[in-house]
């Protein structure tokens, strides 16, 4: 079996071949590029034919025509170089852009199904010249080095900077650019064939990325700043949670049962803020309860932290799991946003809701995970809704307005006796109603809710 040697063409016009390459050339027998389509390829392979006329060449360009994923074409070529290695007993040189130890994926595959007959001879990368060009020290300034398409997901991690390689086509451009929703100030530089006669170094508006660059296999994008995304903060707050409940006394004290009364204040203090808003006026007022709205959900989530930190703690769930959960659930019931399903209206939506969670979530009945703690408004509410789910036909508006007003005039004129029995004729009236409320579209609670609110400021204006 033959002998593997990785070695680097350096970045750049001139090829930057490491001596030990030259020192080892009368044993090789075949060099294989990853690409020729490099700026010092053609250099280098006239400076091996020079130093042996016998030796034979192989590009894997043709490879990238057909490959579906960068993964599957990094495979193909370790695979052919391990076969070719099989068929000889003398060496292979292969050669790759910049260094073999950076942005090199053939090689790390390569090496793992390879090791005791791989060597690798470290070179020179295209960091240098990105450096240099930029002119900072990438450790002093923390950049994060990614692949183009791996950004979305580290540009909900941290701020940057970011130098992002691979950038090869206007669709990575595309997705780099969709990556960051609010950019404002955002601006990128973009640097081109360092170290060739073409090199080409530019800054631009975010906007501006897919639209003024024209990618190629030497692209690289540096960014110093992007606005903070909400990843960073939320990591945050869960390193807080986790120390509040080890150094904290009352935080330690604390149980899914004992938070029950705050989960509970938390969230009817958002409904608060949220139906304040719905009849503020002014902007003024406005922006003051928005203000408002965000303290109160950021107490409302350290209500889903805490839960989470105490299951996590006991070995059940942790907040990763919460949120796959959730996102698998939210994927699995909107199949008309997520696959090719067609819907036409919400009522087609709700209907869809109810079918996927008999077929997929195996709830056998539509009264499955509806809370026995909802307030009873609320609990009618929603029962109303369910009973269509199983062929109930709910009375219309006019059957509603008929049984009120029949109830309510047994009621008027006393024709009933007995604590039990006026209470379940109450009940009924109740249930007439809140079926009324749903036929007109009106949430019985939220109704309910701002009439004593009016309630409130009499009471009020009698006290003063």
């Amino acid at each position: 079996m033959g002998r593997i040697v990785v070695a680097g063409l350096g970045a750049g016009d001139v090829p930057a071949i490491d001596q030990r390459v030259w020192a080892m050339l009368d044993q090789v027998d075949l060099v294989i590029f990853r690409t020729e389509i490099h700026p010092s390829a053609a250099a280098a392979r006239l400076e091996i034919v020079g130093r042996k006329p016998s030796v034979a060449f192989e590009s894997f360009d043709p490879l990238y025509e057909r490959a579906e994923t960068f993964e599957q074409l990094y495979r193909e070529m370790a695979e052919k170089i391990v076969e070719a290695s099989r068929s000889m007993a003398g060496t292979i040189l292969y050669l790759v852009p910049g260094s073999p130890l950076v942005a090199e994926r053939s090689v790390d595959i390569l090496r793992e199904s390879m090791a005791d007959l791989v060597e690798v001879i470290p070179g020179v990368s295209f960091l240098e010249l990105v450096w240099s060009a930029l002119r900072i020290d990438p450790f002093a300034s923390g950049v994060t080095m990614t692949d183009a398409r791996d950004f979305p997901s580290h540009a909900k991690l941290n701020c940057g900077p970011f130098l992002l390689t691979q950038v090869w086509s206007k669709q990575i451009l595309s997705e780099v650019k969709l990556a960051v929703a609010n950019p404002k100030e955002a601006k990128a530089v973009v640097l081109q064939r360092l170290g060739t006669s073409e090199e080409h170094i530019e800054e631009l508006l975010w906007d501006d990325l897919d639209r003024l660059v024209d990618p190629d296999h030497l692209t690289t994008i540096y960014i110093e700043r992007i606005p903070a995304a909400p990843g960073p903060a939320l990591v945050e707050l869960f390193d807080i949670i986790a120390r509040l409940r080890n150094e904290c006394p009352w935080d330690r004290e604390q149980t899914h049962e004992s938070l029950v009364s705050h989960l509970l204040e938390e969230s009817y203090e958002v409904i608060d803020v949220i139906e304040k808003l719905g009849k503020a006026g002014d902007e003024e007022r406005i922006a003051k309860l928005f203000g408002e709205l965000e303290g109160e959900l950021g107490d409302l989530l350290v209500q889903v932290y805490f839960h989470s930190n105490l299951a996590s703690e006991e070995g059940w769930f942790d907040l990763s799991d919460v949120a796959d959960t959730v996102i698998s659930k939210l994927i699995r019931r909107h199949p008309h946003v997520f696959t090719e399903l067609e819907v036409s209206s919400s009522e087609e939506v709700i209907a869809n809701w109810e079918e996927i969670k008999k077929t997929q979530e195996g709830r056998e009945s539509v009264l499955e995970g509806i809370p026995e703690s909802l307030p009873v408004l609320m609990l009618v509410s929603k029962l109303l809704r369910k009973a269509t789910a199983v062929g109930i036909e709910i009375p219309p508006v006019e059957v509603s307005v008929g049984a009120v007003s029949r109830v309510w005039e047994d009621l008027s004129v006393g024709a009933l006796s007995g604590r039990s029995e006026l209470s379940r004729q109450f009940g009924e009236l109740l249930w007439w109603i809140a079926n009324l409320a749903k036929e007109i579209g009106i949430d019985l609670e939220s109704a309910l809710r701002s009439r004593s609110k009016d309630f409130v400021e009499v009471i009020e204006a009698a006290e003063s």
